[in-house]
């Protein structure tokens, strides 16, 4: 089986399953993303690896569930308040004291050079990845949260698809040579104008409570953020010498692969859409 015919059946049986997550949202959206988050970071850790650093898989556990899962117990039973959020933020707060504790004790017995590189690598697991998801999942669960979520994947998947086409097509000059040779100038602006085409008039159409200048910046930093965040994951697997994070996902690579652009974009959507409402 070619890798053609291994993408087109994985992407056919996980659209749907993708779509359905994100529909039910809730417990099970939040178990799915906090499962999603562990085995990235865990790819991430394993590409530190490859470059000599030490890294331990067991902090990126306990940050991906103690980020989540705090949330996901005070959204269920219903503390969707003033105490929700106290509460919350108390709780993900001691995880994260924790870790910042652990992480640089852990390495201090370990005989092994680049001490301050181990611990900066293991803190960026949890900004570049565990962060990212974490927003992603307060994302679904605010109004509208399934269109907004599901019009972001679109949107990425847009991006990627006309950056692909019309830079196979047309593409004379390259976008970042010594990253990703194979991007174009003329690929990124066609996946540019095609993806914020496509959320703006959308997202006008399927949102109501929300100002089309919210829109159209959301709009805009989908289609600049998220090929930023595809150019960043390309650089440290160049980095490390590797083509994919993993191979979890036949013909695709890695779920970095697959979410490199998400986990970019979502955070700065939640800011536009939680600080300037």
């Amino acid at each position: 089986m070619n890798e053609l015919t291994k993408r087109i059946i994985v992407a056919g049986i996980g659209i749907p399953l993708g779509i359905t997550v994100i529909y039910l949202g809730g417990l099970i959206f939040n178990i799915v993303i906090c499962i999603i988050s562990i085995i990235a970071i865990w790819e991430f850790y394993n590409i530190a690896e490859k470059k000599g650093y030490i890294t331990d898989f067991s902090l990126g556990i306990t940050l991906g569930i103690g980020t989540i899962m705090p949330y996901t117990i005070f959204v269920l039973d219903g503390m969707l308040d003033d105490v929700f959020y106290f509460e919350m933020f108390k709780s993900i707060i001691i995880v994260y004291t924790l870790f910042f504790l652990l992480v640089p004790l852990y390495f201090l017995f370990r005989k092994k050079e680049n001490y301050l590189a181990c611990i900066g690598i293991t803190f960026t697991g949890f900004f570049y990845i565990s962060l990212p998801f974490f927003c992603l999942v307060i994302l679904r669960d605010i109004n509208n949260g399934f269109y907004w979520t599901i019009l972001i994947f679109v949107s990425i998947w847009i991006c990627d698809s006309a950056a692909f086409f019309i830079g196979r097509k047309f593409g004379k000059h390259k976008l970042a040579p010594t990253i990703s040779p194979k991007k174009s100038i003329e690929g990124a602006i066609a996946g540019f104008i095609a993806s914020t085409t496509f959320f703006i008039i959308v997202a006008n159409y399927l949102i109501e409570d929300c100002s089309l200048i919210q829109i159209v910046v959301i709009g805009i930093v989908i289609g600049i953020f998220g090929q930023i965040g595809d150019l960043i994951e390309s650089k440290i697997k160049r980095d490390a010498d590797v083509k994919d994070s993993s191979n979890i996902i036949p013909g695709h690579g890695g779920i970095l692969d697959r979410f490199d652009s998400i986990i970019f974009v979502v955070p700065f959507v939640l800011i536009i859409l939680k600080f300037f409402e």
